[in-house]
């Protein structure tokens, strides 16, 4: 398939576009399918990670192929929104899902076990890891788009601070909040490997794009 779509309202924006964080039906706080979610995403991004919360394996590998011709926008499945004893952990590149009893430097640690990263999702709201990213082993920390500016913010300087790269994801749980940040990547994204790559490069920032 093409990686690389034309963006119809975003024509200036040069690079790469991912939605990193996206709940489907398979959520408990989701109703929105993986198909409508693509319908809404035409245009304006290139490709999405599924971070259903503690869910994986939900969509086979034959739907995401026929979705990924149909939308032309790459679908990544090896990812979840990790729930841990003291906050959300958002993996990349693992093949199950962790147990929700265990400590975020556990959870970080099987992450990175399996050649993941492990970025800390929303990190400064009531279900983040808080001041606990100031002594975690993460990969880099997430600007939210469902999350107040002040909280962004705090995420930001964080990352300056800890010299951690930062990811942008629309953290949505219907289409109205679907593909608003993003992260901007510099090459294209055909793999989770190549997700993988770019954020430890860091190589990639976030983007709102509403």
């Amino acid at each position: 398939m093409q990686n690389i779509l034309t963006r119809k309202s975003d024509e200036n924006i040069e690079g790469y576009l991912v939605d990193m964080h996206v709940h489907t039906n398979f959520s408990m706080d989701c109703f929105v399918s993986i198909d409508d979610t693509l319908q809404e995403l035409i245009g304006k991004v290139n490709a999405l990670t599924i971070t259903d919360h503690n869910e994986m394996g939900n969509h086979s590998k034959t739907l995401v192929e026929s979705l990924e011709l149909k939308y032309q926008i790459k679908v990544l499945t090896e990812s979840v929104e990790i729930s841990t004893l003291h906050g959300d952990i958002l993996a990349y590149g693992i093949s199950a899902v962790p147990s929700t009893s265990l400590e975020p430097e556990q959870v970080i640690d099987i992450i990175h076990s399996e050649g993941g990263i492990a970025v800390a999702a929303h990190p400064f709201d009531f279900l983040g890891l808080g001041e606990l990213i100031f002594e975690l082993n993460l990969d880099a920390l997430e600007i939210n788009g469902l999350r107040s500016q002040l909280l962004n913010t705090q995420a930001k300087e964080a990352a300056e601070t800890l010299g951690l790269p930062l990811i942008g994801g629309s953290d949505s749980h219907s289409l109205k909040q679907t593909g608003k940040c993003v992260t901007q990547f510099e090459k294209p994204i055909k793999t989770m490997d190549d997700i993988i790559k770019q954020i430890k490069k860091g190589h990639c920032k976030h983007l709102f794009l509403r």
